[in-house]
């Protein structure tokens, strides 16, 4: 059984749930998610700290950013070491942790002789859900491997590609004439403005062009961006191409890479959206 990721509401906060079943038992697929050692050959980052309720833990990942630049594929741009702090251990069935701002939980039921796993992440925000789902598509898929199963790597772009499809942000909210999306970053408001202010490094055209207004505050574990686009007048070819470059800005805060999305997947959904 897997679950590749389902987007539902955790305590009023959006959140990702994936399952898999193990044939081993509870006590071998414990190890695989707490212990240092097996948490290196598959999780974004090492988790370094005390397995015990309230104890900090720091998550380096200059490995795993090293290794993702030398394949390709994108990785969590440079910045401060994300901290977070223990919730839930209950060896071997529920180890739970923040994240920044976000919150992890692995719990583990017995499955006859295997082990369910069910992962849940709970977001800061809606819209990073396909970034994220993507890369615990990644990251699990490394697991499952490391667990005997016979998987092929999927790849990063199909998994980022199928997650922007399945879980990509909600079309944008209808103020008026205007169109307004909302993302959300781990990086500071002035990188966020650097951004902005450099369209071409996330594929947008020059911004003077259309009829912008981005707001762009800080929060806890990032920032807040705004764009209301007043221009769109009913096209919806142009709102489902702002779309993706809005997917595009986040995944370039997010990796500072370009990667490309297809507009063609939400023009059906603009059409209806701003149809007379």
């Amino acid at each position: 059984m897997t679950d590749d990721g389902r987007l539902l509401t955790v305590d009023g906060r959006p959140a990702l749930r994936f399952e898999r079943r193990y044939r081993q038992p509870v006590d071998r697929v414990w190890h695989a998610v707490t212990e240092p050692s097996e948490l290196a050959r598959w999780f974004p980052s090492e988790v370094v700290g005390e397995r015990s309720v309230g104890a900090e833990l720091l998550f380096p990942d200059d490995a795993q950013r090293a290794a993702a630049a030398a394949s390709g594929e994108p990785a969590r741009a440079e910045g401060d070491v994300p901290r977070g702090q223990v919730v839930v251990h209950d060896p071997p069935h529920v180890f739970s942790f923040t994240w920044g701002g976000e919150l992890l939980r692995f719990e583990l039921h017995p499955d006859g002789e295997g082990t369910r796993l069910v992962f849940t992440h709970v977001l800061t925000h809606r819209a990073t859900a396909h970034r994220n789902g993507a890369g615990w598509l990644s990251c699990l898929g490394e697991l499952d491997r490391l667990m005997g199963l016979d998987v092929e790597a999927e790849g990063w772009e199909l998994a980022f590609a199928r997650c922007v499809e399945r879980l990509g942000p909600d079309l944008a909210d209808v103020e008026g004439s205007s169109l307004i999306w909302e993302g959300s970053s781990h990086v500071g408001p002035d990188e966020v403005a650097a951004a902005l202010a450099d369209p071409a490094a996330w594929g947008a055209p020059d911004l003077a062009e259309e009829d912008l207004t981005w707001d762009v505050e800080p929060h806890e574990h990032g920032t807040t961006f705004r764009l209301r686009h007043a221009g769109i007048d009913g096209d919806a070819e142009l709102a489902a191409r702002w779309h993706a470059l809005v997917i595009q800005l986040d995944m370039y805060l997010a990796a500072r890479q370009l990667v490309p999305v297809d507009p063609t997947l939400f023009r059906q959904g603009y059409a209806a959206l701003l149809a007379p």
